[in-house]
């Protein structure tokens, strides 16, 4: 089994691939546009190189993104039908009991930023309650963007260790899986925020970059078996 994760993630890299070049041509397009929010951009990456930098020159919060983390994993069993028997969250660790197990649950925190997302979540309502909170869209891009740096700055920390997490699945597979769930995440994100294209055609142009990316791997493989395979007489 481990055998078939591993040559399963394998075979997602050149679409994991696919989806970060098309991610950087969505990424181009919006920031050519003369419309394109440049102070709500710096706003953002600086929050977040800000709290990059404070994870490594601080003191980290530890128990509070733990206690995130295992609301996440407590989430995705939910979701998934299961039942959650009991949670522990503390600075030096935590743990979710439950019912089933599945990669989706394991990584799940890996893929899910609950934090920023709650965040989001306020945001928005806030904005419903408190029209006059748009105002401050360019500060609040800032923190939103710090919380966003501290989920990845936790989230690439833990990546080294031996993450139970990680272990059960393979730490090859589970990378995969969290690198091309969060290239998706980003994706989706940013086609919420600009809307370059309709939301079909995003998906198909993003199916063609795969297609693209796959056909020319074969057409490579191809090439080089021709090449050294022994021909016939």
């Amino acid at each position: 089994m481990n055998f078939l994760r591993f040559t399963l993630a394998l075979l997602l890299w050149p679409g994991l691939a696919a989806t970060l070049i098309y991610l950087g041509k969505i990424l181009r397009s919006v920031t050519h546009h003369s419309g394109f929010p440049w102070a709500e951009g710096i706003a953002l990456s600086g929050g977040f190189l800000v709290a990059c930098v404070a994870f490594f020159a601080l003191p980290r919060p530890s128990g509070i993104y733990v206690l995130g983390h295992e609301l996440t994993h407590a989430l995705a069993v939910w979701c998934s039908g299961g039942r959650v028997h009991s949670l522990q969250a503390g600075s030096k660790g935590g743990k979710v009991l439950s019912d089933r197990i599945s990669p989706w649950i394991s990584l799940a925190p890996y893929i899910f930023p609950f934090y920023p997302m709650l965040a989001a979540i306020l945001w928005l309502a806030g904005g419903r309650i408190w029209p006059e909170l748009q105002n401050f869209a360019t500060p609040l891009l800032g923190l939103w963007g710090a919380i966003w740096g501290y989920h990845y700055s936790f989230t690439l920390g833990l990546i080294p260790t031996r993450q139970p997490d990680f272990l059960i699945y393979g730490r090859f597979f589970s990378v995969t899986l969290i690198l091309l769930g969060n290239a998706f995440l980003i994706g989706t994100l940013l086609w919420l925020a600009f809307r370059p294209s309709p939301w079909g055609q995003t998906l198909l142009n993003l199916g063609t970059e795969w297609v693209w990316v796959y056909s020319s791997i074969a057409h490579w493989l191809s090439g080089l078996l021709l090449r050294y395979l022994p021909h016939s007489a």
